[in-house]
């Protein structure tokens, strides 16, 4: 059967030309299409390291020397450290606080700042991002935020002791290109500032921002709030809810009766902020929503174009082949084996034109560097590895393109496998 159909396919090639051209160049468009949402899709899929659920960043702001409620008499550092204080004492005290976390603005996922800096081990040294947490008032950042140890896949303990010990705690790929093992604990980094720090546990890789890939993550433990004159724009509470807590009953007291007391020297409450929605609001901000629905405008644009294209090229051609049809069912054909015989003659169309737009591909990825393994991803994942990244996105590719193809090619077949063999026979 597959000869006869190539045979017709030939026969019928000025007729096939135009199609076969539109599947070229859709197959190498759809695949510049796909490519950015799988990245995308394969990092948002990945485990962030981190729960969001029932967890909560706590804004504040500070009133200005310009401002009318501006004490000066509550404006020393001394006095700004303990009015922070305060203020994670307020939240600690909520009965439906499970755990709470003094961070900085720029220690917490998806919030509009990083920091980052250089760590050693010897000779040996690796960029990293770092999170900062006061060890104060009995908070515990990795139960606030549910980030778990490597080993154990538990949260990650946190000893009492480990701001006095001036400890740290690393990501566990940060751990594998610091000293070639996730088993670090116990092992000293070295800062910039030839300062040595225990390595007191390693985490589950984490994501900072939601779209990427998860990097390398330092997070120091500090006993106190620095004496800085910027700490009342540097430091903010985080907290997580206890189970089965009611959240918009919570946010409802919350506003009424804590958000009043929280209004502390010169710091005044903005708003609270659910993880999720400092999520969503990191996608829309920047791009990753915006960047998905033009994908997925363009790949439907040049599927439907794929469609329609399919869809008029066998509906003219069902309707000019009417006797070899008619001739067919006549001699026993039935409308399975009639509709089989089309919907192959769509594959090979497909199929040959997907092959013909692969040189094209390929050089494309060349060009634009995508054959380069990244420097900073983990080869560990799909998205980062050439080859396989290339095979997954090609395998898409044609898989959706085929199956277009084919359903706009079952619309007209149908119809024409249906006709009574002395119909099409008298009209011929």
């Amino acid at each position: 059967m597959i000869k006869i159909i190539r045979h017709q396919l030939w026969n019928q090639r000025r007729q096939n030309g135009w199609i076969f051209v539109e599947l070229v160049i859709v197959s190498f468009f759809l695949w510049t299409v796909i490519d950015p949402i799988y990245v995308l899709t394969s990092n948002l899929a990945l485990d962030p390291g981190y729960d969001e659920e029932r967890a909560y960043a706590l804004y504040m702001d500070y009133y200005d020397e310009l401002h009318g409620k501006f004490d000066k008499a509550q404006d020393s550092v001394a006095i700004r450290q303990e009015n922070l204080y305060r203020i994670t004492r307020l939240v600690k005290n909520c009965p439906e606080v499970e755990s709470f976390a003094l961070v900085t603005n720029a220690s917490f996922p998806n919030c509009n700042s990083w920091n980052g800096g250089q760590y050693f081990n010897d000779t040996l040294k690796v960029h990293s991002q770092y999170y900062q947490f006061v060890q104060a008032e009995g908070g515990d950042v990795f139960r606030t935020f549910g980030m778990k140890d490597a080993k154990s896949g538990q949260i990650m303990s946190l000893p009492e002791d480990c701001a006095a010990r001036e400890g740290v705690f690393v990501s566990e790929r940060m751990a594998k290109e610091l000293f070639g093992t996730a088993d670090a604990v116990g092992k000293r980094v070295r800062y910039g500032d030839s300062t040595f720090h225990e390595v007191m546990g390693v985490l589950q890789d984490y994501k900072h921002r939601i779209n990427e890939q998860p990097g390398n993550l330092l997070i120091q433990v500090n006993g106190k709030i620095p004496n800085h004159n910027w700490i009342q724009r540097m430091y903010m509470v985080t907290f997580r809810l206890k189970q089965n807590v009611d959240v918009a009953v919570f946010e409802k007291r919350f506003k009424a009766e804590v958000v009043p007391q929280l209004n502390v020297g010169n710091f005044y409450f903005t708003k609270l902020g659910r993880f999720a929605d400092i999520r969503r609001q990191y996608e829309n901000e920047s791009g990753v929503t915006n960047t998905l629905r033009l994908q997925y405008s363009l790949a439907g644009f040049a599927l439907l174009c794929v469609f329609l294209g399919m869809v008029g090229t066998f509906w003219i051609r069902c309707n000019a082949r009417r006797q070899d049809i008619g001739l067919m069912r006549s001699m026993g054909a039935t409308r399975k084996g009639i509709c089989n015989q089309f919907l192959t003659e769509a594959w090979l169309l497909v199929t040959v034109a997907f092959v013909v737009s692969l040189p094209l591909t390929i050089h494309r990825v060349y060009a634009s560097g995508f054959a380069n393994p990244t420097m900073d991803g983990n080869p560990d994942y799909w998205q980062n590895q050439p080859y396989t990244h290339f095979f997954i996105v090609s395998l898409l590719t044609y898989v959706v393109l085929l199956i277009i193809a084919l359903l706009g090619t079952y619309a007209p077949v149908t119809r024409a496998a249906k006709i009574l063999p002395a119909e099409a026979l008298r009209d011929e």
